[in-house]
C-alpha cells in the first residue's frame, strides 16, 4: 500500500484505486495492537498538468489508547522519459483517545500490580485531544522498478492530556524499493522489494521476495529483522479487485505469549481518466 506510507505515490497507476486493510498483531494477547487502513487516490489533470490526489484513515488501537490519522494527500506528477516521479505532501489531523474506563486495577497484594486504587488516571474520565499533522514524500516508478522516500509526522505532533500526560508523536522516516524480473510460463514475474522506517529512537527493516503465478495469483515470502517471518498470497479477480493476506511468526521472545498477526488487505481500482498520456509505467504488482 505505496500511498498509505507516501502522499507522493497518490495517483501513480492514473487509476481510481481504494484499498481498505485491517491487521490483527500478536494474536493471543489480550487488547494487543490492532490497526485498520482505508486508503483512496486518482490522477487529476489541470492547468495541462498531472496531480494526485488522495484520502486517508488510519486507525492504530492499542490497549486503552486508540490513535486516528485523518489526511489529505497531494502529488506532483512528472513524466519523464524512462518513468514517473511524483512530488507530495500530507496534510491532517492525527487524535489520540484515552479510555480511562477500560483500565483494571491489579490485587496490591501483589508486588508487581501496574495499577493501584489510588491511581489518578484510573480515576479520571475518557480523554481525547487533536493536533495538525503533515507530511512530504517523493515516489518514482518505470515499467519494472519503484522508489519510495517519505517522512511522516513532521510536524511533531503534541498532545497534551486532560490529566497532565503528554503524548508526542515522532516524526517517521520510510524508504521503499522494488523491482519486476524476468517473464515466464509458470511463474510471469518475481519482485525483491525493501522496506526500512525509522523514528530515530528505533528502526524496522523488511525484506520480501514476490512471485507472480500467471496474471491472478501471487505468493511472497519475506522476514522483518528480529520480528517475524512474512507469508503472504493474493488473487487479482475480476473487475479490478484484488484480495490479499499476510501472515506473521514471531521469532522474538514474544512468540511464546502469542500465535502470529493476520493481515488482509481489499484493493479495488477503476479507469476513470479520459485524458492520459500516451505512456503508462504500472505492472501487476507495483499498484
Amino acid at each position: 500500500m505505496p500511498s498509505v506510507v507516501n502522499p507522493a505515490a497518490a495517483g501513480r497507476t492514473g487509476l481510481l484505486d481504494v484499498t481498505a486493510a485491517f491487521r490483527q498483531q500478536w494474536v493471543g494477547f489480550d487488547d494487543a495492537p490492532a490497526q485498520f487502513f482505508l486508503a483512496a487516490d486518482a490522477e487529476v489533470k489541470f492547468f495541462k498538468n498531472f496531480h494526485g490526489v488522495g484520502a486517508l484513515a488510519v486507525q492504530d488501537k492499542v490497549g486503552p489508547v486508540t490513535a486516528l490519522c485523518l489526511a489529505a494527500d497531494y502529488s506532483f506528477h512528472i513524466y519523464l522519459d524512462r518513468g514517473l516521479l511524483g512530488l507530495g505532501a500530507r496534510f491532517g489531523a492525527y487524535n489520540v483517545k484515552f479510555s480511562a474506563s477500560d483500565l483494571h486495577t491489579s490485587p496490591t497484594d501483589l508486588p508487581s500490580g501496574f495499577h493501584q486504587e489510588s491511581d489518578e488516571t484510573l480515576a479520571g474520565a475518557d480523554d481525547s485531544q487533536t493536533a495538525f499533522d503533515a507530511g512530504l514524500g517523493a515516489f518514482y516508478q518505470s515499467e519494472a522498478s519503484f522508489l519510495s522516500l517519505s517522512l511522516l509526522h513532521l510536524t511533531t505532533p503534541e498532545l497534551e492530556m486532560k490529566s497532565g500526560a503528554a503524548m508526542n508523536v515522532r516524526p517517521v522516516l520510510n524508504i521503499g524499493a522494488g523491482r519486476l524480473f524476468g517473464k515466464d510460463v509458470k511463474v510471469r514475474s518475481v519482485e525483491p522489494r525493501l522496506a526500512f522506517r525509522t523514528d530515530f529512537a528505533s528502526w524496522q527493516m523488511e525484506m520480501w521476495l514476490n512471485a507472480n503465478f500467471n496474471p491472478r495469483f501471487w505468493l511472497g515470502l519475506g522476514a522483518r529483522l528480529q520480528d517475524a517471518l512474512l507469508a503472504s498470497t493474493g488473487v487479482r479477480l475480476k473487475n479490478g479487485l484484488d484480495i490479499s493476506y499476510a501472515y506473521d511468526l514471531s521469532l522474538s521472545k514474544l512468540k511464546r505469549y502469542n500465535s502470529g498477526s493476520h493481515e488482509v488487505v481489499v484493493h479495488y481500482s477503476i479507469d476513470m481518466s479520459r485524458d492520459k498520456p500516451t505512456k503508462r509505467y504500472k505492472s501487476v504488482r507495483i499498484l
